[in-house]
């Protein structure tokens, strides 16, 4: 028999919008909430992705938001950030409120007007509201070649490993490959590395149009090493154990380091699975000012709506969806 239980709302990622979607709800007096995410902790991509002592900024890209919400922060390292938002967390009284380790492929809205999504293991839970706060870096894919045992701690999924100075080749041809492409040419602490970007196509194609522009930014300029119209056939280990990728044309390259951004489990697929309408470059269609998609009580936030990745901005779309939550509710 399932375990089921119903919540006024379920808010599905625990980055920076789906945690102020917690504090945010706590502060309009709504206690019956649940936030769901696949990491083992809230903020994972700033955990992951930013390297020690890194600042957080509340911008992106030289864009300025002001908050609108309940939810701030001081602009500071990365580990005065984390412990900001732990602080935050606990005295708003929600840490209990977090489900880690678990990935939710979906949330459909049932007969009963309430929305199911299954946690695993028959624990079910339904919800009134359901918040998508996910961000756009799914699950890669793996290659179908081989990766030799001695070089396999050099063939990684994201930039965590990275060092200074180390060949890096980054591989795919979607938005996340071209983030992690550009982003670690523009990341400070970074400005010794030489960064690849490997596609078999010779255009990009997939990215949206931000993306595009950075990517070929830096591509044009040299910054970024273009070894696109090619595709990987093997990677070997070289007698120093560093990874020799040989291509399809016959040529082949040594990197220190070979990042794979493959797509896989990607936020259109929760979209898509959801039943909300998506638009030309995978983005939910929504209200602007309610960001209610076309399922009413479904709502998206943070980096899956919009390309400018900025923290204040996902804080404010928490706001204005608890807004909206409360006032369909008086």
């Amino acid at each position: 028999m399932a375990s089921e239980k119903i919540v006024d709302i379920a808010i599905i990622g625990a980055g920076p919008g789906g945690m102020a979607c917690a504090i945010e709800a706590k502060l309009a007096g709504i206690e019956n909430i649940i936030v769901v995410d696949k990491a083992s902790t809230h903020n994972d991509m700033i955990h992951k992705f930013y390297k020690k002592g890194k600042r957080v900024d509340r911008d992106w890209m030289g864009i300025k938001f002001e908050f609108e919400g309940n939810v701030t922060f001081d602009e500071c390292s990365k580990e005065a950030y984390i412990k900001q938002m732990d602080d935050l967390l606990a005295s708003h009284g929600v840490l209990d409120k977090f489900v880690y380790n678990t990935e939710v492929m979906n949330a459909v809205k049932g007969e009963d007007g309430l929305f199911v999504i299954n946690l695993g293991e028959d624990n079910v839970v339904k919800a009134k509201n359901v918040i998508v706060s996910v961000g756009r870096m799914g699950k890669p894919n793996k290659p179908g070649y081989k990766f030799p045992k001695a070089i396999r701690p050099r063939l990684n999924f994201n930039l965590s490993k990275v060092e200074n100075g180390e060949r890096v080749m980054v591989v795919g041809g979607g938005d996340t490959a071209g983030e992690y492409a550009y982003g670690l040419v523009e990341l400070e602490g970074m400005e010794n590395c030489k960064v690849t970007l490997n596609y078999r196509k010779a255009e990009i194609t997939r990215m949206n149009p931000v993306n595009t522009e950075m990517t070929t930014k830096h591509l044009d300029a040299g910054t970024l090493l273009n070894k696109m119209g090619v595709d990987v056939e093997t990677v070997e280990a070289t007698e120093d154990e560093l990874v020799k990728v040989n291509f399809t044309d016959g040529t082949s390259e040594v990197y220190d380091r070979v990042v794979f951004a493959l797509g896989g489990t990607s936020p259109k697929d929760f979209l898509v699975n959801s039943k909300i309408e998506v638009g030309k470059w995978d983005e939910p269609l929504m209200d602007e000012k309610t960001l209610e998609t076309n399922i009413p009580g479904l709502y998206t936030i943070g980096d899956v709506v919009t390309d400018q990745g900025s923290i204040a901005l996902a804080f404010n779309h928490a706001s204005f969806v608890l807004n909206d939550i409360v006032a369909k509710n008086k």
